[in-house]
């Protein structure tokens, strides 16, 4: 027998398909390489049909115990801004704390851990809400806060006696949602203030006017440099007593302590008085009651501070002052500086330093002079028929809300920058606007500490 016409040993024709792997193919052709092809007018020959879902996906858990710190320090948040401190998902482990310490209490933390969520929101949980709750104190698997400390800073912490676990998913941020104001010592209009949805409101108005500070430090420096002090007199900062009358109109509102605008929400700048006067007098009048008696002047309304509800309007009170020309309180001296600083003076919410005290009496609503002319009061409008003159006298300010009481006088002991006691204009660090520089707040330090005992790999 030839070897041409030899049998084989054996023959496989027809029993396995040769596999051309010369063609390129997609990942499920390394594991069926011999899979049936489709064959139509719309695909290639050498189209792998394999199952649209895979039958199983094969996953990697690794064991791999790290204890793990994330530390985040300062830095500065403004309104609608946060920090996602960790986002993860496939892996597993145990939160051992957290700890966010904060110059405002009104700051976000939010903690979600596989199902659990630590708020109904996703602003989380604050400071306020907590200390108004008396959650001070270390609980097992719960939020709490330390009440303001002496640099006027709040702290919130988690830290359950043994490790709280998570198994596939974990998440950490720390947010800012409050809105900006124009009323930091200034009027709240109604006296009720609301915040966003998942923020407590604050039950005093301890920001508005109508109020004072007061610190043996404020006697010996500046008025201009009087903002910088109170940046740092933590409990002693400036508070005012006003009742937010929000959470008595619904009393489901949820309520916090301390006031979302405070701090570096409430960092300003004591701006000298226009009226740069050596020896100019300033003088008081009871609240709601006119300064003097002098023909012409119109009161100040006689609402009981810091106002009240008539049907359904609200009237916040008044109260007046009066600026003599100097310490003789004559009420027709003159001095051509008074004119240049009313201009500027209408609806600007004011200060007034005397000595260790600064006074936030509100926003000018009514600004009036004494006309040499007519020998009495008239109203100062900004247009040429009635405003200050040279030759004219004392000049009254009415403010609202004012003061529950009269101050003492204060005598301007200076005519420039340098003035120890003076009254003038708030601005805001940096020029920016009330709205802006109020929505601030300033995060001290952010740490996490966890155990990461497993990692998922797919």
């Amino acid at each position: 027998m030839s070897r041409r016409d030899a049998v084989p040993y054996y023959d496989d024709e027809g029993l396995m398909e040769i596999v051309d792997y010369s063609t390129p193919r997609r990942g499920e052709d390394l594991t069926s390489p011999n899979a049936p092809r489709q064959v139509n007018t719309t695909q290639p020959r050498d189209t792998v049909i394999v199952p649209a879902t895979p039958a199983h996906t094969t996953t990697r858990v690794i064991d791999d115990e790290f204890f793990i710190t994330e530390r985040f320090d300062r830095m500065e948040l403004n309104s609608g801004e946060l920090v996602d401190v960790l986002d993860l998902s496939g892996e597993a482990g145990e939160i051992v704390s957290i700890e966010v310490v904060t110059d405002n209490p009104y700051t976000g933390v939010y903690l979600e851990m596989d199902d659990y969520k630590n708020s109904g929101s996703a602003s989380g949980v604050t400071a306020a809400e907590l200390i108004m709750r008396n959650k001070t104190e270390p609980a097992e698997r719960e939020f709490y806060a330390s009440d303001m400390r002496e640099d006027g800073k709040f702290v919130i912490r988690y830290s359950p006696a043994e490790g709280d676990p998570y198994s596939d998913k974990i998440r950490v941020q720390v947010r800012n949602d409050i809105v900006g104001t124009n009323t930091v010592y200034n009027k709240v209009p109604n006296n009720r203030l609301t915040m966003r949805q998942g923020i407590p409101a604050p039950r005093l108005l301890s920001h508005s006017a109508g109020w004072y500070v007061k610190h043996q430090d404020f006697a010996s420096i500046r008025a201009m440099d009087a903002g910088k002090l109170m940046r740092t007199l933590g409990p002693y900062r400036y508070q005012c007593p006003i009742r937010n009358l929000a959470p008595l109109d619904d009393p489901n509102m949820r309520v916090g302590s301390y006031n979302p605008y405070m701090n570096t929400a409430a960092e300003i700048v004591l701006a000298e008085g226009r009226i740069l006067l050596e020896n100019a007098r300033v003088v008081w009048g009871e609240p709601g009651k006119p300064v003097t008696a002098t023909a012409g002047l119109v009161a100040p309304n006689t609402t009981a501070w810091p106002g009240e509800f008539v049907g359904d309007t609200f009237t916040p009170s008044e109260q007046q002052f009066i600026v003599y020309a100097s310490r003789t309180e004559s009420e027709s001296q003159a001095n051509a500086a008074l004119e240049a600083d009313l201009a500027a003076r209408m609806k600007e919410p004011q200060y007034v330093k005397n000595g260790d005290t600064i006074y936030f009496p509100g926003e000018v609503t009514k600004v009036q002079y004494y006309d040499a002319g007519t020998s009495q009061f008239q109203t100062h409008e900004l247009d040429d028929v009635h405003h200050y003159e040279p030759g004219d006298g004392a000049v009254v300010i009415t403010v609202s809300p004012g003061l529950p009481f009269k101050p003492k006088k204060l005598t301007i002991d200076a005519a420039d920058a340098t003035a120890k006691n003076t009254f003038g204009t708030l601005t805001f660090e940096g020029n920016l606007t009330p709205k802006t520089a109020s929505s601030r707040i300033r995060i001290e330090e952010i740490i996490v500490r966890r155990k990461r005992k497993k990692t998922l790999l797919l």
